[in-house]
């Protein structure tokens, strides 16, 4: 058979591809004459294997859903998995219990050389296999425990929630070092069904933690604590054991992209050998910072930055980039907290941001009141706080290079631009945030409004309230895209109404400036017109009705003739449904929608008079005047002599008589 050579893209080795298809387990087929052809064809078609490898889609190696969330600090934390099992267990209670878990989320550990470390953790409640598979380009990535909740009644439901508990072990087996099962049950002396204590299967190997469904779960949170230890004693080995690899006998770590492109390559040349050793150096460092040790962190990543640049690993790079950004925002902002939704912080809608985040860089976020100058000269490799937006950019430039890492480059665009809103940067700030609009990934609906949410909210931060607003409507657009099996007009409806603020509206009429303008009308009335249509898809024609009127009130004179016409035809259409009457209109979620009524319209520009119709004009009716002689009124009362002879009854009142007294001539 004849050899076939092909040219590596990866270091300019000259590579046999019959070789590559043996280790395969394929072969390049010999080719075929036409009689042999023809034979061919009528009995099975064949196809040759290298054909086979170019026509057949590539595996999926991207990781499937992005995390918005994610700040810096996660880049030290312990991920778990806390897992909703069976169906007895109440939403509610479920919720509360994940509240309850999700506080214990640092200990104080004293290794076997006497430091005090703080380990971290993080809790989620959903996490796909193929973002586990890139635990070696980034620890943090890694699932590490797991806890089930469930509730039972009998032993059966018992069983199977412990056999549901044990197919998501094996799910994430290949990461998973422990996990926990909570269960509730009932009370043991009043179990329905058995009189005995029910207990677990034999085979059944997780340490399992009951409790009475009555109870408050005492002790629920150290026996999480318990189980963190745990966890950072299994991690604490598995780095040691790194660390004490040779570095000749060092693997090369992949991301899930890069097997195929390895497959064959001479690992022991000098250029694979430092690609082997900077990826594993980058991987301690990681390792370390989930165990504590932040400056040993800081020293591997410098490290593992020189080797790999050395190479052009520019993947691996940016992840060392990102991991000593991480370990020095840790440092510098050890009490940088996780983004909170926007209800919940209304007077970020209001003044500058700039002076929100003035004091951040301050002494006040450095542990012991320290500068990070003199952090800097305590700690070696720390960044700078001018620095760690640079690098970030550094690495996202690389993440950029390759498209399977788009949701590790968006991740790292979300936590470099709280990192900068933190440092009162707003310029940087919306520089990562615009780049996020620039990823092309294929996302869910779902996850499209996760990601506008959530640049919405980081705007908001900024001050950038239109650009917030706009992606406030971008995401109630995908509430009821045509790609969305369950659309949802009430979402759609309220990401409106937030929407307003960012384009300088309000819906009570009084507080619309009448004298000048604000805002922006074409964007005014667009929106409006959208809040129309979102309440009337949810069957409020009344609400409809009230933002119609609200539309044509302070919005008429910015409308085309044509506009105006139809929206009032449309208003008609509207009140014909539905009983109006000036009141306030109480939403569901408790939003009040003022009154707005049409106070100007119509509007009278000029006037003409003109003459009434003969029918309808008013005549003058003459009457001639009767001669009727003088009238004459006197105060006199005649017969007042004869009042003493009158007899007066009780029954009847005193009458005063008046005497009109007419002289007619």
């Amino acid at each position: 058979m004849q050899n076939i050579y092909i040219l590596s893209k990866m270091d300019g080795t000259l590579l046999n591809i019959s070789v590559l298809l043996q280790q395969r387990g394929l072969a390049i087929l010999p080719r075929i004459s036409q009689e042999e052809q023809k034979v061919s064809d009528d009995t099975l078609p064949m196809r040759s294997s290298v054909s086979v490898i170019l026509s057949s889609p590539a595996p999926d190696t991207s990781m499937s859903h992005p995390d918005y969330e994610q700040t810096a600090h996660d880049h030290a934390a312990i991920l778990l998995l806390v897992k909703h099992v069976g169906s007895q267990l109440k939403q509610k209670n479920f919720s509360r219990v994940y509240e309850r878990l999700s506080r214990v989320n640092h200990v104080k550990i004293i290794d076997s050389m006497g430091v005090s470390r703080e380990v971290l953790a993080r809790y989620i409640k959903e996490y796909p296999v193929e973002n586990n598979d890139w635990g070696d380009y980034q620890t943090h990535r890694r699932l590490l425990g797991l806890i089930s909740l469930g509730k039972y009644d009998t032993q059966q439901e018992l069983n199977e929630l412990c056999r549901v508990h044990e197919s998501l072990k094996v799910k994430y087996s290949s990461t998973l070092f422990d996990s926990r099962c909570v269960l509730f049950g009932p009370p043991a002396d009043t179990s329905p069904s058995e009189p005995n204590v029910l207990s677990t299967p034999s085979n059944f190997k997780t340490r399992a933690v009951f409790y009475e469904d009555c109870e408050p779960c005492v002790g629920l949170e150290d026996q999480i604590s318990e189980f963190l230890s745990s966890l950072f004693w299994v991690l604490e080995s598995k780095r040691l054991e790194r660390s004490r690899e040779k570095v000749e006998r060092v693997s090369l770590l992949l991301a899930p992209f890069e097997r195929k492109d390895f497959v064959g390559l001479d690992l022991e040349s000098r250029s694979n050998r430092k690609r082997c050793v900077g990826r594993m150096t980058k991987h301690l460092g990681d390792l370390s910072l989930q165990a504590g040790l932040v400056t040993e962190a800081l020293s591997y990543y410098s490290s593992a930055v020189d080797i790999l640049k050395a190479v052009n690993d520019w993947l691996w790079l940016g992840g060392a980039y990102e991991g000593l950004c991480a370990a020095s925002v840790i440092l510098l902002y050890p009490n940088l907290s996780r983004s909170f939704p926007l209800q919940r912080n209304a007077s970020l809608q209001e003044g500058s941001p700039g002076k929100q985040r003035s004091s951040s860089i301050s002494t006040n976020s450095l542990p012991s009141g320290m500068s990070p100058a003199e952090l800097q000269q305590e700690v070696q490799n720390v960044l700078s706080p001018e620095d760690i937006p640079k690098r970030y950019r550094e690495a996202i430039i690389h993440y950029s290079k390759y498209l399977n890492a788009g949701i590790i480059e968006m991740e790292a665009c979300f936590k470099a631009a709280r990192i900068a809103v933190e440092q009162g940067g707003t310029l940087q700030a919306s520089t990562f945030l615009q780049n996020v609009i620039f990823i092309n990934l294929t996302l869910s609906e779902t996850e499209k409004i996760q990601r506008f949410t959530s640049l919405s909210d980081l705007y908001t931060q900024i001050g950038f309230h239109r650009k917030a607003s706009f992606c406030r409507r971008l995401a109630a657009t995908r509430h009821v895209s045509a790609q969305n099996p369950q659309p949802n007009w009430s979402q759609c409806y309220q990401l409106m109404l937030q929407a307003l603020s960012g384009h300088k509206l309000s819906l009570d009429p009084t507080e619309f400036p009448r004298g000048g303008l604000q805002g922006w009308p074409a964007l005014q009335i667009q929106l409006l017109q959208e809040l129309v249509v979102a309440a009337r898809r949810m069957g409020h024609t009344a609400l409809a009705t009230r933002h119609m009127t609200f539309l044509l009130q302070t919005m008429w004179e910015h409308l085309l003739p044509t506009e105006q016409r139809d929206l009032a035809l449309q208003l008609q259409v509207l009140a014909a449904q539905c009983e109006g009457a000036p009141v306030p209109l109480v939403l569901n979620s408790g939003i009040v929608i003022p009154p707005a009524n049409l106070t100007n319209l119509p509007q009278i520009r000029s006037f003409v008079l003109r003459n009434l119709e003969p029918q309808l004009r008013p005549q003058k009716i003459e009457k001639l005047k009767e001669d009727s002689g003088p009238f004459l009124f006197t105060p006199i009362h005649f017969g007042s002599l004869e009042r003493k002879n009158v007899v007066t009854s009780s029954k009847m009142g005193i009458f005063l008589l008046i005497l009109w007294v007419l002289f007619i001539y």
